[in-house]
């Protein structure tokens, strides 16, 4: 079940969501670091500088910032977890903001993401942070054997008898065995703008009979689900106030879990809607 609310901000939310009831957020909201960039286009007005740069000052950003953080913790459950999508840049601040409402930092992923130029002055920026809190610090899901890693063995022991030590070999031969897994993920890369799910909804040169265009800042759906296969169980309730292109909502109902999504553009939604349709 996916229940979408366009047209609303998180502060709709306290009128739909009730208080520790959300057993997983998922929030990927603006970085605030575009730096009025005309050339990176809106889905809504056009222009970027109205979503990413909305906000006259790091103060006001923040201030913005720990709302919404101090809603998502009244409405989270005693035991529920929540993930926040940010940039290196404001990651300092986001960290502080964090644990000022309440929230218990169990861990900082670091996500490959490889776009972008790069500069003739500087290093080419090719991550971004995303943070796992918890409401208690000890009483959260996680459900590690859901998310461990398939990693070729490098050193294959074998047991007192003879037989492989805890690892086999896969369906290419090669050996191999599954590892917990750690906060570096390299292994969801972008651009991945010819995957099924972009052009489930957008206009590319392989679709070319779609009419919405690629969201801007999308996040590629199997490091949403990673998330939420770790953090929550089938039946439960994952609540993302900033849909976006709609993955929350599309890898919560792959995934058996039920979502309640927002966004204030409704060019949003209708890329979420479409995506319902069109993936499966």
């Amino acid at each position: 079940m996916s229940i979408l609310y366009h047209n609303l901000s998180f502060e709709g939310s306290k009128d739909i969501i009730q208080p520790g009831s959300v057993d997983l957020f998922w929030l990927d909201p603006p970085y605030f670091i575009s730096g009025k960039k005309k050339n990176n286009l809106d889905l809504f007005s056009g222009d970027r500088d109205d979503w990413d740069r909305q906000w006259s000052s790091l103060e006001d950003y923040l201030s913005w910032t720990k709302t919404y953080l101090e809603l998502a913790y009244n409405q989270l459950k005693p035991s529920g977890s929540l993930y926040l999508c940010i940039s290196w840049q404001n990651s300092p601040h986001i960290h502080l903001l964090l644990e000022e409402c309440n929230f218990f930092i169990q861990n900082r992923i670091t996500w490959k993401r490889d776009k972008g130029r790069g500069s003739q002055k500087n290093w080419k920026s090719m991550h971004e942070d995303i943070f796992f809190c918890t409401k208690h610090p000890s009483d959260y899901t996680f459900n590690v054997d859901d998310v461990k890693i398939k990693k070729k063995v490098l050193a294959p022991y074998k047991t007192e008898t003879g037989e492989n030590k805890d690892w086999w070999i896969d369906q290419d031969g090669q050996k191999v065995r599954l590892t917990y897994p750690g906060n570096l993920w390299d292994d969801f890369c972008v651009p991945y703008w010819s995957m099924h799910e972009v052009k489930s909804y957008a206009k590319t040169k392989k679709t070319p009979h779609n009419t919405l265009q690629k969201h801007n800042t999308q996040k590629p759906k199997d490091l949403v689900k990673r998330c939420i296969l770790a953090s929550s169980n089938q039946g439960d309730l994952v609540v993302d106030y900033f849909s976006g292109s709609g993955t929350t909502a599309i890898s919560s109902r792959e995934l058996g879990r039920n979502s309640i999504v927002f966004d204030i553009n409704k060019t949003c939604i209708e890329i979420l809607e479409t995506r319902i349709r069109e993936e499966g």
